[in-house]
């Protein structure tokens, strides 16, 4: 793939962990849009820093600084690159304090999956123990699992 004009690169992800990051931005969603919007996927390749590494270069797409921050509960390791007119400026994720309506509840019986109930839900990140907590039932989820419970 050719550079960037206007877009979003992601490096530093683990390698053959890519998938991943395009389920939890939900990246799959562009390819069914309208958008002419193009992705393209590096893994495994060669990486000073961590040995091996997967690149995501997303043109004509920026991915929301709030998504970007989800994803570095998952991959701390990887860095957001925004192209602007083949400018370069980085991002640094932050961990959230809260994450609202994109991860649901790992409790079944929690309030917030009840389908009668109109609640968003809503988890506080437990930083130091790397993990999320349900507003409603408590219940912990590590951040490593929030992949199998974002949602799409």
């Amino acid at each position: 793939m050719r550079k960037i004009e206007d877009g979003t690169v992601i490096d530093h992800i683990p390698a053959w962990k890519a998938d991943l990051v395009l389920r939890v931005l939900r990246l799959q969603r562009l390819a069914k849009s309208e958008l002419d919007v193009s992705v393209a996927v590096l893994q495994n390749v060669v990486s000073g820093r961590l040995g091996r590494k997967d690149v995501i270069k997303v043109d004509r797409w920026r991915i929301d600084e709030n998504e970007a921050d989800i994803l570095c509960l998952i991959f701390p390791t990887a860095t957001i690159n925004y192209i602007k007119s083949w400018k370069v400026f980085k991002y640094s994720p932050m961990v959230p304090d809260t994450i609202e309506g994109r991860i649901r509840c790992p409790e079944l019986l929690c309030i917030s999956n009840a389908e009668r109930e109109p609640l968003t839900t809503m988890f506080y990140t437990l930083k130091t123990e790397r993990m999320l907590q349900c507003r409603y039932c408590d219940t912990l989820l590590d951040f490593g699992k929030i992949p199998d419970f974002v949602r799409v």
